[in-house]
């Protein structure tokens, strides 16, 4: 069984925050600076002062048996991080447009 590392980065922009989430968000804009951010299990959640756009930054580990393509191991890791990005999101009520990702798979690094 092989075992893909991905580091998956999904991005988007606020969209309608309300005045109070504003508030919190830009209260809160230092600890979410993209140089305090790493690739992590949960995610960490980064975002400009403006508050335009928004990232995560996942490390999304996927087995493989064989019987899964390592473009289909991607998209498994990319529909995960992705999954997580929005959950994370609507539990904090942000709305959110133009979500992308991807990812890469570290074993090409050393490839």
């Amino acid at each position: 069984m092989a075992q893909h590392i991905f580091r998956v980065v999904v991005r988007g922009q606020f969209a309608d925050l309300t005045d109070g989430l504003r508030a919190e968000l830009s209260a809160r804009a230092d600890e979410h600076d993209i140089t305090r951010s790493s690739y992590t299990k949960e995610g960490t959640f980064t975002y400009d002062a403006p508050l335009v756009s928004f990232s995560f930054r996942f490390e999304v580990r996927e087995s493989s048996d064989g019987d899964l393509a390592p473009a289909e191991c991607e998209a498994n890791a990319l529909a995960r991080a992705e999954t997580l990005a929005v959950a994370y999101l609507d539990g904090r009520g942000i709305a959110s447009k133009r979500l992308r990702s991807n990812a890469v798979n570290m074993a090409d690094m050393w490839r």
